[in-house]
């Protein structure tokens, strides 16, 4: 077929692997009729019916005439340009979408967000709601059949319905009119559809099964089910309650328990996250936006990653700008990345927003100490401190702080503070420690140490420490 000119017009480029199916094949053509240079792309499906007759032709001729429909007044669906018999084969000529199919997002390795899925379903739903409006089952969803646009936008590619020629012609000769061919992809194809009996919510089960695999990185074939067939997902991610019970409806079992179609889908939905127009798109609540955007900002920041966490944070705060909390852990993942100056000032910002926000004082203390701000640092310390007079961690820091100052004695006092709350600091027994080691006080600086030591064995600068002084005083260990 390559380098084949079909109808004097569509040169055959290449074979789109990819979306080769049992159906026929599917190739990347340049438009020879079109009078610009490069010619413009477009996809050629090649259908190759078991029998030709007048039954096949009539369908073939139905389904195209339904995929026009669908293209020429939807963006979001390829518009169809051509459909034509040659020989045995029939013919059908697409729109090239330029974009990558969500295989890219959702693939092995890859995870989406709670607010990813929650749109990608919102964007899918709406397109949908077209499809079913115009009483069509798309019968084949799944992630390799929907486009991520250049300009981001969701397309529907590959309707099922163009791949039941060959079967449904078999069965209208049998008399069995009454079903379809089973078309679609295990593991995203409930049992009425596999059965022939598709259903607008045979749609909405597949969408489901995509949002889940989206979710936990899992092929929706390798899914476990309970003994009344229903998907057992769940455990395997944490999200909110709304949206674990919006996508266990969209996957029920029973079609009958499911949402009926895309447009009381898409209503609840819309429902459950208040969604709002802005801007030609319909986010969910700025409140909820924000929420997710917080919760994806800590999980990547547990997993170091520091920049992403930071965009994540930013986007929180962009929907709603007094979050303290959000402010507070942007400025924990920047001074990871050691840019004290703005970590102090997004934690100031946390502080004008909760001024007794005491993490935020102690955080920004540890900032200023990166900065040699000894001063400054120890008067955010006694702002948490005076905030909550039990937090041990911001005597241990104001501790530091005085050793650096060499006011060793002060220093000493405040980690007693610490270690009254919280005995089995060890990290304020070496610090102790090593006060006591400037006062020139070594044998309580080695009982420091030793008490560091038997709290954690693995403490590795309490063990050097301990050494170094014993080496000091000519002992050996």
């Amino acid at each position: 077929m390559i380098g084949n000119i079909l109808r004097q017009r569509y040169r055959i480029v290449k074979e789109l692997e990819l979306k080769k199916g049992g159906f026929g094949e599917t190739y990347l053509a340049e438009d020879l009729d079109i009078p610009v240079t490069p010619k413009p792309f477009c996809v050629v499906k090649r259908l190759k019916p078991t029998e030709i007759d007048r039954d096949s032709i009539r369908l073939f001729e139905q389904e195209a005439r339904i995929l026009y429909e669908l293209g020429q007044n939807h963006d979001q669906i390829p518009k169809l340009y051509a459909h034509f018999q040659e020989g045995e084969d029939f013919y059908i000529i697409q729109e090239f979408i330029e974009g990558k199919d969500l295989t890219n997002e959702i693939s092995p390795g890859k995870k989406l967000s709670e607010i990813d899925v929650i749109q990608l379903l919102k964007d899918t739903l709406e397109i949908l709601v077209y499809v079913h409006d115009n009483k069509v089952i798309h019968r084949d969803i799944k992630p390799d059949n929907i486009m991520r646009r250049k300009d981001g936008k969701l397309v529907l590619i590959d309707f099922g319905a163009i791949k039941q020629i060959n079967t449904t012609t078999a069965a209208i000769k049998s008399g069995s009119t009454t079903r379809t061919i089973g078309i679609g992809t295990r593991g995203y194809t409930p049992l009425e559809q596999a059965m022939g009996k598709p259903k607008f919510s045979s749609d909405i089960y597949a969408l489901g099964m995509t949002a889940i695999q989206a979710l936990i990185d899992l092929s929706p074939r390798l899914l476990p089910e309970d003994d009344d067939g229903e998907i057992l997902w769940i455990d395997q991610v944490e999200i909110s309650d709304n949206l674990k019970q919006f996508i266990n409806k969209m996957v029920r079992y029973d079609w009958r328990q499911r949402y009926r179609n895309a447009k009381e889908a898409l209503e609840e939905l819309n429902q459950i996250f208040e969604v709002v127009k802005q801007q030609n798109i319909q986010p969910l609540k700025l409140a909820e936006i924000s929420e997710l955007c917080f919760r994806q900002g800590n999980k990547l920041l547990k997993l170091q990653k520091y920049k992403e966490a930071i965009s994540s944070y930013d986007k929180a705060i962009a929907t709603k700008p007094d979050f303290h909390e959000v402010w507070n852990n942007r400025g924990n993942a920047l001074e990871k990345l050691q840019k004290y100056e703005e970590a102090i000032s997004s934690y100031d910002k946390a502080l004008a927003i909760k001024p007794d926000f005491y993490d935020a004082w102690n955080n920004r203390g540890v900032a200023l100490a990166r900065l040699e701000k000894y001063m400054e640092e120890i008067a955010s310390y006694d702002k948490a401190l005076a905030i909550k007079p039990d937090f041990y961690e911001a005597w241990n820091n104001r501790g530091a702080a005085l050793e650096k100052l060499q006011k060793y004695e002060e220093a000493i006092a405040s980690y007693d503070k610490a270690l009254a709350i919280k005995p089995d600091l060890y990290e304020a027994w070496n610090n102790r420690g090593a006060a006591l080691w400037y006062l020139q006080r070594y044998e309580e600086a080695l009982k420091c140490y030793g008490q560091a030591i038997s709290i954690n064995p693995d403490f590795e600068i309490a063990i050097i420490n301990f050494n170094d002084l014993l080496k000091k005083l000519g002992r050996s260990n």
